[in-house]
């Protein structure tokens, strides 16, 4: 039993001493903790100015990144827009091209109606003084009977 006894003294012991070990290892802990986090002592206020520049920093190239969305949304609907109009324009163009063609076949067939229409004029006007010449040589026929006496007409 004293045995048991010197044991359980030396057990204890131990226990105490690993107790006090715990104990200042747990001081040094706190110690180092103080040392290393930080204390309201510490002035904080170039960081401060450094965080706010960056701030700004990110505003402004989120404004600017909203402008370039803007204009690049612009820029499609301006296309857009032009695309439109190009393609009522071509159609507008393709009508007028089309009547311009109907209207050169109308002018050749005019064209060819006035040529007609002059050819009968000439040829009416040709006829026109062959029957007043034939009419005078007529007259002028008849005029001679009628002069000459004693002959009928």
């Amino acid at each position: 039993m004293q045995n048991l006894n010197d044991r359980l003294a030396n057990y204890l012991d131990k226990v105490r001493a690993l107790e006090e070990a715990n104990t200042d290892l747990e001081v040094k802990i706190r110690e180092w903790y103080k040392k290393q986090a930080p204390g309201p002592d510490r002035d904080y206020s170039p960081y401060y100015r450094t965080i706010e520049e960056l701030r700004n920093k990110v505003l402004v190239a989120t404004v600017d990144n909203s402008n370039l969305l803007l204009q690049i949304d612009n820029a499609r609907l301006t296309a857009d827009d032009f695309r439109t109009k190009f393609e009522s324009e071509q159609a507008l163009r393709m009508s007028v091209e089309s009547d311009i063609n109907g209207l050169r076949r109308v002018l050749d067939e005019l064209t060819l109606s006035r040529a007609d229409l002059e050819m009968q004029i000439e040829n009416l006007k040709e006829e026109l003084a062959y029957l007043k010449k034939n009419h005078e040589e007529v007259s002028t026929e008849l005029g001679s009977k009628k002069a000459t006496p004693g002959t009928e007409i």
